[in-house]
């Protein structure tokens, strides 16, 4: 037989296995800085997630105020009302803003539902991504028949303060001109609401017993990061619960 046809000798067989092969401390090594990557990489894939959310619920924002003009257009330059005190006819398909704007964000009619999965508060343009993390309401996780508060995680609020008779009368759906607003670069028209809230009327901009209406959400957890705002003239913004003083709420006189 050719030389050249003779396999190796075991040895050189054995060292050339060993040259081809990671030692443990290789490895450990090699996880460790995998670990290493990891451990910096996920916050800022974190962060990046928590922005984009952020962005979607400012665009959800930014078409409610556009639905808002148009909607004036359509009602001789009354604004929609936030949410107003029907007694025993109250219907929550009807009684909200959210119902009064869907011709202008969707082909069907608003519908609530019996709880959240089956709500128009949580599709198009009404939830925010954050808030369908958050719990029910309050202390609340999950909702159950029995528990109190609404049946469905609401994501944004409008301003109450567009009723003509509030404050205090919250039982007519009178609601004021968006011409009358005298500083509508400032004004509140909608923004993102608390879980200890969880209401589609905003009345206040801080604590409140203990609770908060606006919803302090976007880039810290409630109440320590921002709430996302949509003003009366249509321009989208950020504040935190420290950055308020130029906001106005009550524009009335």
């Amino acid at each position: 037989m050719h030389p050249s046809c003779h396999s190796q000798p075991p040895a050189t067989r054995t060292k050339a296995r060993t040259a081809r092969a990671f030692t443990l401390i290789e490895l450990l090594v090699v996880i460790a800085i995998i670990a290493i990557l990891a451990g910096l990489l996920l916050p800022a894939l974190s962060r990046a997630k928590g922005q984009a959310q952020s962005t979607q619920c400012k665009s959800n924002l930014k078409q409610i105020g556009l639905a808002t003009f148009l909607y004036a257009d359509d009602n001789e330059d009354h604004l929609p009302y936030a949410w107003w005190y029907n007694a025993a006819n109250d219907d929550p398909n009807l009684n909200n803003f959210q119902y009064l704007l869907a011709p202008y964000l969707k082909s069907a009619a608003f519908r609530a539902g019996t709880q959240t999965d089956d709500s128009d508060f949580a599709s198009g343009i009404y939830p925010c991504p954050i808030r369908l993390r958050e719990n029910h309401w309050r202390n609340i996780a999950t909702y159950r028949p029995g528990t109190p508060g609404n049946p469905w995680k609401i994501s944004y609020g409008m301003n109450q303060f567009t009723l003509v008779g509030y404050p205090p009368d919250v039982r007519s759906p009178d609601t004021v001109k968006l011409t009358s607003v005298p500083a509508p670069t400032r004004t509140l028209l909608a923004v993102d609401i608390s879980y200890e809230l969880n209401h589609p009327a905003v009345i206040s901009l801080g604590e409140v017993n203990g609770y908060w209406d606006l919803g302090y959400k976007h880039g810290r957890t409630h109440p320590e990061g921002k709430a996302n705002i949509v003003f009366m003239e249509g321009h989208v913004g950020s504040a935190s619960s420290g950055q308020t003083n130029d906001l106005v709420m009550n524009f009335k006189p």
